[in-house]
């Protein structure tokens, strides 16, 4: 009998094992846990049940790396020009106003200029005096010089005609014919000729040296006056100030009939900018900055416009620290691509995310998911109809997903938990 009782006993153990085994399975065992707990202390277990979750699967995305940072909207270098006069004077003109567009050429001022005409007039009646002296030096000129050489040709003939008396006479007197004073007084023609025509030839080579020089002489007085004439047309046009730049009339110092006076600096009235030449001056902190690199893509909103995306691209990163607010930051500048730029202004405050690193083709799951201890991450899942903890390790965050390095398969599905509805009838009595 003894036998047979623990027979049953150990028969009985197995039965309620088995059933045990076959409630935990099948999910049944926990609310009857819950049910009991209830009863006897009165209490429904804390513990989560499956219930109390929403199951989203791991997939595969691509992780950004970013860097938030705010920013100013600025003009490059050379996009602002500040216009001046090069001359004193009344101002007469003033043809722009603020916010008006111009173009490279467009007249912004004019100056007062009748005594600048004046002098430009003078200028042109000195280089036309000049023009008609070098005129009339290279037509007399070879007119000397040909009557030098005339008469020198005349004097050639007389010698040749000399030289034959010479010798006609000569032979007389040895025939007895004539005397030797004839023969003398022919010597004496023949040597008076060529000391003529030496002479000549002297004349004639200062003749040539002389129209040389006087030429030369005209030639640079006519570029003097040609280069008086010109610096006073540069003077005159100084009082015609047009726009350098295609731009828009950002600010007006001086207004029509003020006097402008122009010393060690011209002085500016009219300011131009173009803002089709904008950047976007970034201030990262000195935690980001070290994964900062030229040629990085970023994206940045303005307050104007907060749901309009802009592109930009690293183009330069300074390497002088700037103190803002006790923060050490650095300075970037973003190239801003030209679509859409017309719709920026200079100062806007920038609003700026650059993509520092991108991992492709990663596990994620939502970052709901992840829950924290003091050490270790890990994320809920479902095994069986019950809640455990699964250990995880995470990589990049994105966007509200979290990189899965490992510790999760694809398409294994995690418990993201589900927030209590609030009743919003009892929100209304409070606020009664």
């Amino acid at each position: 009998m003894r036998v047979f009782g623990k027979i049953r006993g150990l028969l009985i153990l197995l039965i309620l094992a088995g059933v045990a085994t076959w409630l935990f399975q099948n999910g049944k065992i926990t609310p009857l846990i819950q049910k009991a707990g209830f009863i006897f202390g009165g209490k429904k277990d804390s513990k989560p049940t499956v219930k109390d979750f929403e199951f989203k699967p791991v997939t595969r995305r691509d992780i950004h790396q970013k860097v938030n940072a705010t920013g100013t909207v600025t003009l490059k270098t050379g996009a602002e020009v500040k216009i001046g006069a090069r001359i004193s004077g009344k101002l007469e003109k003033l043809p722009v106003r603020i916010g008006e567009q111009v173009k490279k050429g467009d007249l912004i001022a004019t100056i007062e200029h009748e005594d600048l005409l004046a002098r430009v007039a003078r200028y042109r009646a000195d280089l036309n005096a000049e023009m008609a002296r070098l005129e009339k030096v290279t037509v007399e000129g070879p007119l000397l010089i040909n009557k030098d050489r005339a008469e020198k040709e005349e004097l050639e003939i007389q010698l040749a005609l000399a030289g034959k008396m010479l010798a006609r006479n000569t032979e007389l007197n040895k025939r007895g014919v004539v005397s030797t004073t004839v023969v003398d007084q022919a010597e004496e023609r023949v040597e008076v000729l060529s000391a003529k025509i030496k002479l000549v030839q002297h004349e004639l080579i200062l003749e040539e040296v002389r129209l040389e020089n006087d030429i030369r002489l005209a030639d640079a007085m006519v570029e003097r006056a040609e280069a008086n004439l010109r610096e006073e047309e540069i003077r005159l046009g100084y009082a015609r100030i047009t726009a350098p730049i295609d731009g828009v009339v950002a600010f007006i110092s001086t207004q029509k009939g003020e006097t402008v006076v122009a010393g060690m600096s011209a002085p500016t009235f009219v300011t131009l900018i173009d803002l089709s030449k904008l950047e976007v001056t970034v201030y990262v902190d000195e935690t980001d900055i070290g994964r900062i690199t030229v040629g990085q893509k970023a994206i940045f909103t303005v307050d104007t416009y907060p749901e309009k995306f802009f592109k930009g691209v690293v183009r330069d990163i300074h390497p002088k620290a700037v103190i803002k607010d006790n923060v050490v930051n650095y300075e970037v500048l973003l190239e801003i691509n030209a679509a859409n730029i017309s719709l920026l202004r200079p100062e806007m405050t920038a609003n700026v995310v650059i993509t520092t690193g991108t991992r492709k083709n990663v596990l994620a799951i939502p970052k709901e998911a992840v829950k924290r201890t003091a050490k270790d991450k890990f994320a809920m899942i479902n095994v069986n109809g019950l809640m455990m903890e699964k250990p995880i390790v995470t990589g990049w965050r994105e966007e509200g997903f979290i990189q899965i390095k490992s510790g999760l398969q694809e398409n294994e599905e995690v418990g993201i938990p589900i927030k209590p509805k609030r009743d919003k009838r009892k929100k209304r009595r409070r606020r009664r």
